[in-house]
């Protein structure tokens, strides 16, 4: 035990523990005076100790063990996401949940890790020739039909943000770059065809992004209220507890989808710089396990969380900033959300044991 302790990665858990902390304060500034919503900050903070326990767990699991089980975890999360379709709750027209007792859980989680664990284990295969046509055309499959049903929920935001992650690993895994230009090409012709299936509420979103001003009042009103609330913290913030924007819930989902707003009206210009900067870190250090691992299905799998962690911090940040439109992603670690920190824990649980892996000695002779 004492050895495993010594060669876990302390940096890494310093910035993850450090963004929870920060975001139990940011969810109780955001919720204490909705009387809806005001014990949600406990609630936060029980799910952040299970989280800690999931993450300590996963990195006592061999990574190599996700790799054999990954399509496994794969087919359980297809499995749930077809039954979200008709025994999840509905909430604003769309079925992302479904309820285990006393607990909501979200099966676009489980299928972000699990899309992540069958595309490195697929892709690292020494077996798998990814230059052949047929075996990228498997990769579309594997990554495809998740995405379907998680569009169809609708969940949009994390479909877009599985998209880019799914595409880095198919690069460093050696997928032809002409390959992933096509792929971009015949996304961009297709999407009118999927504007036309998505929901009125997506279209509006889509169309306010341009102009919020259009529809003040309606669509484009989280991102205005956003934006005056980020302004308006200025340099060093309003002071914690003292934004009026939060405190007067003008900012719809502050505690979720909207928290960076909560942190840029209070925390101001500085604030919200140290977040990122942790985030930055977090990322860097993850890549870095990456680069180290000792097998290549290892260095695409910390490759592809490192991604997917840095394309939601992107995501959530610009819509928050009025610079992307509004997708429904949470700040990973900070925003309010059981099933998501838990599913967020467990990815750096199996990088914390790629990182253990790296450390440890290689003994010749037998399998170390």
């Amino acid at each position: 035990m004492k050895s495993y302790l010594r060669s876990m990665d302390w940096a890494l858990i310093s910035m993850v523990f450090a963004l929870s902390v920060i975001g139990s304060f940011v969810v109780y500034s955001a919720t204490i005076h909705n009387a809806d919503i005001s014990q949600l900050w406990k609630k936060q903070i029980f799910w952040f100790g299970i989280s800690l326990f999931v993450m300590w767990l996963f990195s006592r699991i061999d990574y190599r063990f996700w790799m054999e089980a990954s399509y496994i975890f794969y087919t359980i999360s297809i499995i749930s996401l077809i039954l979200v379709l008709f025994l999840g709750d509905e909430t604003n027209g769309a079925r992302r949940w479904i309820k285990l007792g006393f607990f909501s859980y979200q099966p676009s989680e489980l299928a972000k890790l699990s899309i992540i664990l069958v595309l490195a284990r697929y892709i690292g295969s020494r077996i798998v020739e990814i230059q052949r046509l047929r075996r990228f055309f498997l990769v579309l499959v594997i990554l495809g039909f998740p995405l379907m049903l998680i569009l169809k929920q609708p969940d949009l935001g994390s479909a877009l943000l599985l998209v880019p992650a799914s595409l880095v690993m198919m690069y460093v895994g050696g997928v032809q770059g002409r390959r992933l230009g096509w792929m971009f090409i015949l996304g961009g012709a297709s999407f009118p065809l999927i504007f036309h299936f998505l929901k009125d509420y997506q279209k509006e979103r889509l169309e306010v992004f341009i102009n919020p001003a259009d529809d003040p009042l309606g669509a484009g009103y989280n991102i205005i209220q956003s934006v005056i609330a980020i302004g308006s913290g200025g340099v060093a913030g309003k002071g914690y507890l003292q934004g009026t924007q939060t405190q007067l819930s003008f900012i719809p989902e502050h505690h979720t989808d909207f928290i960076f707003s909560v942190v840029g009206e209070e925390w101001g210009f500085v604030g919200c710089l140290v977040i990122l900067a942790i985030y930055y870190f977090m990322i860097q250090k993850a890549v870095d396990i990456a680069k180290k691992a000792r097998d290549r299905e290892g260095s695409l799998l910390a490759l592809g969380i490192a991604s997917m962690f840095a394309v939601q911090v992107i995501v959530n940040v610009g819509m928050t900033l009025g610079l992307l439109p509004v997708a429904g992603l949470t700040l990973p670690f900070v925003s309010y959300g059981g099933s998501s920190l838990v599913f967020s824990y467990a990815a750096i649980g199996v990088i914390l044991n790629i990182s253990y892996a790296n450390r440890r000695p290689v003994l010749i002779g037998r399998n170390a």
